[in-house]
């Protein structure tokens, strides 16, 4: 019996040796050889010997060469000083929306994995870092920068705990997005950080929560203009927004505008009055403008005057959309004090500028709004100047 198989596999043999078993009355071991001789070897060994693929040796990764410096110091842009390091290398626009793509998959994903999210977060925040970095506004437009770590979204519902194919999927969507960092920047330092991060996630991915925190209180809207307490911090917000599909909760605290998971956030068992409402990011002076005529002008965080002084010495309130020429500036904190983070002397120097113009007692125009922009669910209405 001729059998044409000529690139076939062994068990394509196998199952055709126990056809020619029958028809030619032998045993199955003296079948396979016989089909081994019509492949030109020897015996049934010699063809699984011949046939047996061979392993692929690994691929070294491709890597930049180390520049001289191999790293770069990144500052405050305020106060000059050193936050932080980076590569002395750029990774392609095109590798950083990839792995842009990727992390917004794998946080969407991890919203109620809470240790697993936080280590991504780490990561997703390092790279917009070095992004702003590697390229200048000229080079990378401000549209285009902002779209690529923190203007995405996959408009998936929230995975309480993915399927073990999914689990699978999304560990090597971890992997992929190290491999576009470690083919796109040297060793050094900051990249070694960054690996220990991608290790730390890899690790919580294996283990996902038995329960999910919150899930008692997944049912229900949680009503525009409930307080609530955020997350760790346990800082206290008001509510623009319950997304029931996502599950997640937008809204105003002292840091600004936020979004957290429902299962992130507790309803205050003894809500607040609005009126007491002092977000401390339109409340407090981020500093003070100068101006020609004699005047100065406390503004917030957001850049919207809060209070006017002139020249003699007379405080009023000023509305929070108007342009004020000015020729010198003061500053009372930076991000990095900000007093949204527990910086208790951010804030007592802050309330001391208040009481020294008489006004820490009363609200300001901007605060005036906060019962507004809750009604229309309008953030932009807090910052009517689009400035921060």
């Amino acid at each position: 019996m001729k059998i044409k198989a000529t690139g076939h596999s062994a068990t394509f043999f196998k199952r055709k040796a126990k056809t020619l078993k029958k028809e030619l009355g032998v045993s199955h071991t003296e079948a396979l050889n016989l089909l081994a001789k019509e492949q030109g070897c020897v015996d049934w060994d010699s063809f699984v010997k011949k046939t047996k693929p061979t392993q692929r040796p690994k691929v070294a990764i491709r890597r930049p060469k180390t520049p001289v410096p191999e790293i770069l110091n990144y500052h405050n842009f305020m106060t000059g000083a050193i936050i932080g390091q980076h590569p002395n290398t750029k990774m392609t626009v095109r590798n950083h929306a990839q792995v842009g793509d990727l992390l917004q998959v794998l946080l969407d994903a991890t919203e109620y994995h809470k240790r697993a999210k936080n280590h991504l977060q780490e990561i997703h925040s390092v790279l917009d870092t070095w992004l702003g970095c590697e390229y200048s506004e000229e080079q990378l437009a401000n549209a285009e920068f902002n779209e690529i770590y923190y203007g995405k979204t996959t408009l998936l519902p929230c995975e309480t705990k993915p399927s073990l194919s999914r689990q699978a999927e999304l560990k090597r969507f971890l992997r992929n997005a190290k491999a576009i960092i470690d083919q796109s920047y040297h060793d050094c330092k900051p990249l070694e950080k960054l690996h220990q991060r991608f290790q730390q996630a890899a690790k919580a991915l294996e283990n996902w929560p038995v329960k999910v925190p919150g899930a008692n209180r997944l049912k229900g809207r949680v009503p525009v203009g409930t307080f609530v307490r955020l997350g760790r911090t346990k800082k206290i917000g008001i509510v623009f927004n319950h997304d029931i599909q996502r599950q997640t909760v937008e809204g105003y605290s002292d840091g600004g505008r936020f979004v957290y998971g429902r299962h992130e956030v507790s309803v205050l068992r003894k809500q607040l009055d609005i009126a007491d409402f002092k977000p401390m990011r339109l409340y407090l002076p981020y500093g003070k403008w100068k101006c020609a005529d004699g005047r100065e002008v406390l503004f917030n965080r957001d850049y919207c005057p809060i209070w006017d002084r002139s020249s003699d010495g007379v405080v009023m309130p000023i509305d929070p959309d108007i342009y004020v020429p000015h020729d010198d500036s003061e500053f009372y904190f930076h991000d990095g004090t900000a007093p949204y983070h527990n910086n208790n002397i951010t804030v007592k120097n802050c309330l001391s500028v208040l009481n020294d113009w008489g006004v820490a007692e009363i609200n300001s125009r901007v605060l005036e709004l906060v019962p507004i922009a809750l009604a229309n669910r309008d953030f932009g209405l807090l910052n009517p100047k689009v400035i921060s």
